[in-house]
């Protein structure tokens, strides 16, 4: 099973902020869903989102990171440097698909970022048709910031996929002053 995971604001497909790599919401019960998505599986991300995790990763999960720039365990010490853990997977874009369909023999895969890699999946026939469900937390605000990250092939996903809401809440977003937003977890699936 390849599930992908990410919170939107999807009313300006904003998933991220060039400046800083952060999240744009920070709401307790998405984290929350986030972690028990992810919890056992083989996570698959991109370097900066790596570097985005706390110090030392996410317990419990497998870290395998999508970079070209990274060949060597040398390369990830250089160039992740105090965020570099032992017993990192690391591929690159081109041995992405060979790699999923092999480790799905063993495990579950989370695909939980960035931007640039949810396009790859969102955008490449092979690379979707190995994804088995979507889990977009689709948040009602839209965040202040000068450079949004954008994944402007969310809104594509209602055309190729059917779609169930598997919740409907409202939490306090830590990023805008605990106020509190209304947001959905959507799940989009082919079928």
């Amino acid at each position: 099973m390849v599930n992908m995971i990410y919170s939107i604001s999807y009313k300006e497909n904003i998933v991220g902020n060039k400046d800083t790599n952060d999240l744009v919401f920070n709401i307790r019960e998405d984290l929350q869903f986030f972690k028990e998505m992810t919890i056992g599986t083989t996570m698959i991300m991109g370097r900066k989102t790596f570097e985005s995790l706390p110090t030392g990763g996410l317990p419990k999960r497998k870290h395998v990171i999508v970079s070209n720039k990274i060949k060597t365990i040398e390369d990830a010490k250089e160039i992740l440097g105090e965020k570099y853990i032992e017993n990192l997977t690391f591929i690159n874009l081109d041995n992405l698909e060979e790699y999923i369909k092999d480790e799905t023999k063993t495990n579950k895969i989370s695909i939980i970022g960035g931007a640039m890699l949810y396009s790859h999946f969102l955008e490449d026939k092979n690379l979707f048709d190995l994804l088995s469900n979507v889990y977009a937390t689709e948040v009602e605000r839209i965040p202040e910031i000068k450079n949004p990250v954008r994944l402007v092939e969310h809104s594509n996903l209602t055309r190729k996929c059917s779609s169930e809401i598997v919740k409907i809440g409202q939490g306090k977003d830590r990023l805008d002053n605990n106020n509190l937003v209304d947001y959905k977890v959507v799940k989009y699936f082919k079928g």
